[in-house]
């Protein structure tokens, strides 16, 4: 091999030889750790927080779902009346926001909504 005996003649130890190749390209090896070591440490937090946080939508608790346990064919029953979180961007009517402050004597949240079922629309026509 070349460059494997020094001008002595003697040959060179595997330490020396993995020593000069790092001397030789440290460079190249600190930016590749680097970037494995970003990559990993990222996978870990990534990995950590969905074992912490199970990723479930914020808006689950609105969405109008039908279990195993319930019946087919019935609508499922919301507490009465509620609040409702909105989609972003989207606001309560006038109406709404009228109905909630004679109810409760407060100003309506921003991109929610008050809901009443019995007097409101059917569950099964809000899926729809």
């Amino acid at each position: 091999m070349t460059g494997s005996t020094p001008e002595d003649g003697e040959p060179t130890s595997f330490a020396e030889k993995t020593k000069n190749l790092f001397r030789k390209h440290r460079r190249k090896f600190l930016a590749v750790g680097g970037a494995v070591g970003s990559v990993a440490l990222i996978a870990v937090v990534v990995i950590a927080r969905n074992a912490v946080e199970p990723n479930v939508p914020e808006d689950t608790e609105d969405q109008e779902q039908t279990s195993a346990t319930e019946p087919t064919g019935e609508p499922r029953q919301s507490p009465s009346p509620h609040l409702r979180k909105l989609a972003e961007g989207q606001n309560a009517s006038e109406e709404k926001k009228a109905q909630y402050k004679t109810e409760t004597g407060a100003d309506l949240a921003p991109g929610t909504t008050w809901v009443h079922p019995p007097e409101d629309e059917e569950p099964s026509e809000a899926a729809a």
